[in-house]
């Protein structure tokens, strides 16, 4: 109860520096696949038990890029959490970290429950949680998602979806490839 409390604090900290604009971008030389692989890390336990299949593709990944690691664990953090949290036992994850298009390009790709039509305009607005998923799930702050657009649209990058209710979602992430630019801020994001 304790740590939902924290997140959800955490959460409602990171909503309120972002409306504000007062967050900071502290960018420095990263492994996109190293923070990937530390969140997954910790997802570990969640994937096991849900004996779902991780897949990823890294093979055109950057081997470094300029970015604030906590802002892009965050994005990584919202994505893998929710794959995992909303695709059945025995499901199927993909993420791939290249590049497209002349940009950083990151996909995470599952065959989970998906998104019912009706609700997809929603999905990046505050506390918005799909009714399918919260029969399913009563934890989330329906924060993640809010917090993942505003990081990366103030980073100069886009972030789309597709989904199909009861067959799964697919996000998109374009940032430049060239990193995300400094902003100073009274603190940055947690």
């Amino acid at each position: 109860g304790n740590l939902r409390m924290i997140e959800l604090v955490n959460a409602l900290l990171n909503v309120s520096r972002l409306d504000l604009g007062t967050f900071a971008i502290e960018p420095e030389e990263v492994s996109l696949v190293e923070i990937y692989e530390s969140v997954f890390t910790e997802l570990l336990p969640q994937i096991t038990k849900k004996n779902q299949i991780i897949e990823r593709v890294f093979a055109n990944a950057p081997g470094s890029y300029r970015a604030d690691p906590k802002l892009i664990r965050i994005v990584f953090q919202n994505f893998l959490s929710n794959s995992v949290k909303y695709t059945q036992a025995g499901g199927h994850i993909t993420t791939e970290i290249s590049t497209k298009q002349n940009m950083l390009y990151i996909r995470v790709t599952d065959n989970g429950y998906g998104i019912p039509q009706n609700q997809q305009s929603k999905i990046f607005q505050k506390l918005f949680r799909a009714d399918n998923v919260r029969q399913k799930d009563t934890e989330g702050t329906g924060l993640g998602m809010y917090i993942v657009k505003a990081i990366v649209e103030t980073s100069g990058g886009q972030v789309s979806f597709e989904s199909k209710e009861n067959q799964g979602t697919t996000f998109h992430v374009f940032l430049p490839l060239t990193g995300m630019s400094k902003k100073t801020g009274a603190i940055g994001l947690t």
